[in-house]
Formats: C-alpha cells, structure tokens, sequence
C-alpha cells in the first residue's frame, strides 16, 4: 500500500499519459502552424505574387489538417485514435506536393527532376512534429505512412511513360565509361531507386528514434506520477524527513523490525455529545479539521500517523527508525496536541461553538513494526504490549481528569536522552502506580 509498484496500467499514470498525448496534440498543432507560417513569409519573399496561390492553397490544407485532431483529442480523450487518419492523409498530401510538379513548373521540368530536390527533408520535419503528440504509437505510424506515401509517389512516377529506372549497383557493373555514368545521373528522366532506398532507410531509422525518445519520456512521466503517488502515501503517515528517508531505501517498510518505540494514542472526550446535532457533511469537516491538527503535531515532531480510529489518532515514535530522542519527541508532540486543541478551541468560542476536550496516551518500550495484511489491503503498524498500554493509559485519563497521562518508562527514556521531561510538557507531575486492563503489574505514571 505504501509502496506501489510502477505499473502502465495505474489509474493515476494512464491519466496523466492521456492527458500528455492530448497536450501534445496541442503542442503540435501550434509547431505546425508556427512551421507553415514560416513557409509563407518565405513564399512571399521568393516568389511572384501571381504565382503564390497555390503554394497559399497547399498551406492552408496542412493548417486546416491540424485542427481537427485538437478538438477531437480534447473531447474525446482518445488523442491517438483522433490523430492517427489525419496524419495519415498529411503524409499522402505531403508526398504529393514534394514529388509531383505544380502548374507552375518550369516548362520541360519533369516529376524525376523533382526527386533530384532535397524534398524528403520537408517529411523528416514532419515526422519530428509528430513525436510531440507524446505518443510512440502514433509516431510509428505515421513514419510508415510516410515511407508508404513517399515509396508510391517515387514509384509512380519511375512507372511514368519515359522514366528511365536506374540503381548504383547496375551503373557501377555496366560497361559505361565514367562519361556515360554522369550523363545518365544527369538526364532528367532518370529515377534511382537507390536514392530511394536511402531515403526510405533514413526516414525508417528517424521514425525508429523518435518513437523510442516518446516511449521512454513516457517512462518518466510514467515513473514521476508513480513517485508522487508513493510519496502521497507516505506522507499520510511519515514526517517529510522520514519520506526522504524512505525515498532512499523503498524496501524498508517490507523488512519487519522490533527495537525501542513510543506509542501515542489521543482520543477526544464527548464526541456524541459533541457531534450529535451535527449532519454528515459537517461531521465530516469536524473530524477532518480536529485529524488534521493533530497529525500536524505529529509530524512536526517526526512522528508516524499509524491511523486514525473515528474521533482517536495513534502516532509512533522511532519507526520506521529508531532515533535516541523518540520518547521525548512523542512527549513534546503531546504537548504540542493540547496546545493545538487550546488554540482551536479559543477560535471555535468565538464562533459560540463548544469546546473541544482530548486525552493523550503515551508509553515508551519495544515494539514489532512492519507491514500487516495481505495482498489485498496492507497498512504500516505497530505491534506488542507497549501499543496496548499507551491505550489503557489514553482511556485512564478519563478516571484521572487528566488531559495527558504518560508511563513512567516514556519519561525516564525521555530523560536518558538529556531531555527535562517538565520543560516538554509544563505541568506534568509523577501519580501513583495505576492497574491497567491486560497487565498483571502495575503501571507507574505521570499526569497533565
């Protein structure tokens, strides 16, 4: 329970994966539109007016093919299956634009003279667009939609009337004089397939790379969201220096330990009293704020909240490591309860509101720590005779009319750790040896 293992298949990482895939999709559609607005300014500086429209056109269809996978994506949460058969139509339109000549070619320039350019870098741009979507899937995809778009574009057109289809290993094994080799590279109806072999290898070897650079940044966020739910467990019981700790060594919760420990019990005196004319919401905030200012305390003093029992919290001291000074922090966090309680009941009279009254159990000695339960459901607990004194000592209070009852042994440990018990918790004074329920002998003990 407190130390999930990361999985893909957390509620809490497949949501925050979703919604990255659906930012993405933002991001994308903003480097886009960034992207052909560039490309205008360009066609508009080096080109003629009357010979830009097309060029404007084919932007346009590339802007307006963004937008709609946002939308869908932010509606539907889904923004690989949103994005997937637009970019599928993008990388088709796309091969179309490079490898084919627009009206405005220049006369006798032919669609093999066009796969002399550069092109295939404008589908490379487009493939490292994609990977912002966040998503590896669909990077994949569409660099396969890509290589199938740009290899049917290539090859319809070495299938044109004319085109002259030629490789590097046929040109270095014919007989032609280097003369002819160069002539035949140079003629405009020629097509080599090894140029599209290359481009196809590093289109492949690009869409390869980004899907493992977003799958492992998925791992990450994958990972972080697993660490921040590991540590939103953790510090619903550990101090934020124990969870450091713990950060440090995750496996420490799984190993049972027994060593010295003060056990804390704090219960509240009239709670039906108190909360009988209230209704369940306010209830509910009662017990919330009464909880809350009592784990501050704790924690403020290195504490661990074990639980919280209805209107009753139970807190430790030296787990999941024991410290010299346990016992005289769980003293000073005793203290710490009643003056928290003290503050809140002065706000809660200028309200008209009742007051709130606790008892504080405390007892020092050696304890079994470690994780109880089964697979099912597992919490971090204390075990051993000392938890069930410091709540015979919390349930004393009541016969005592004290607000803080604590063992003797707690006071002398307190003590062997140079702490003055008295300057901790003003007003404590030695009483006699009290019977509790479940000891034979005796227990001695001081009272607030």
């Amino acid at each position: 329970l407190l130390r999930p293992e990361p999985s893909p298949r957390s509620p809490a990482a497949a949501r925050a994966l979703a919604q990255e895939e659906v930012a993405g999709l933002g991001y994308m559609l903003a480097a886009r539109l960034a992207a052909l607005g560039v490309m205008a300014v360009w066609v508009l500086a080096t080109l003629p007016i009357e010979r830009s429209g097309l060029y404007f056109a084919v932007i346009a269809a590339f802007a307006a093919l963004g937008v709609p996978p946002w939308l869908l994506a932010r509606r539907a949460g889904a923004a690989s299956a949103a994005a997937a058969p637009f970019l599928m139509l993008d990388a088709a339109l796309l091969a179309y634009v490079l490898i084919f000549p627009d009206s405005y070619a220049t006369e006798g320039w032919t669609p093999q003279l066009n796969l002399r350019l550069p092109s295939v870098l404008y589908v490379a741009v487009f493939l490292v667009s994609v990977s912002l979507s966040h998503s590896p899937r669909l990077v994949l995809l569409t660099g396969l939609a890509a290589i199938g778009a740009w290899t049917a574009g290539v090859l319809r057109v070495a299938a044109m009337p004319g085109a002259v289809v030629q490789t590097s290993v046929a040109a270095l094994q014919s007989a032609a004089s280097p003369e002819e080799v160069v002539a035949d590279f140079l003629d405009p109806a020629v097509v080599s397939l090894t140029a599209l072999y290359n481009q196809l290898m590093a289109l492949g070897l690009i869409t390869l790379i980004l899907a493992m650079s977003v799958w492992r940044s998925r791992r990450l966020v994958r990972r972080s969201v697993e660490a921040e739910t590991q540590r939103l467990a953790l510090s619903r019981y550990f101090s934020p220096e124990l969870i450091g700790q713990l950060e440090k060594d995750p496996g420490a919760l799984d190993r049972p330990t027994r060593g010295p420990a003060a056990v804390l019990f704090a219960d509240m005196v009239s709670f039906t009293t108190i909360c009988e004319r209230m209704g369940p919401e306010a209830l509910v905030a009662f017990l919330g704020e009464f909880h809350a200012r009592l784990a501050r305390a704790a924690f403020d003093h290195g504490g661990t909240v074990d639980k919280y029992l209805g209107d009753a919290i139970m807190v430790h001291f030296g787990t999941p490591r024991a410290r010299p000074d346990d016992a005289a922090r769980a003293l000073a966090c005793a203290g710490a309860m009643l003056a928290a309680i003290d503050r809140w009941n002065r706000e809660r009279a200028a309200r008209g509101e009742p007051a709130v009254e606790i008892g504080v159990g405390l007892h020092h000695g050696e304890v079994l720590a470690g994780n109880i339960g089964d697979a099912r459901r597992v919490e971090y607990t204390v075990l051993g005779d000392v938890v069930n004194v410091a709540s015979r000592l919390e349930k004393l209070c009541r016969d005592l009319d004290a607000r803080l009852v604590v063992s003797d042994a707690c006071v002398e440990a307190a003590r062997a750790a140079g702490a003055e018990p008295l300057r901790l918790v003003p007003g404590l004074v030695p009483d006699a040896s009290r019977q509790v329920r479940g000891r034979s002998e005796p227990v001695a003990v001081w009272r607030l």
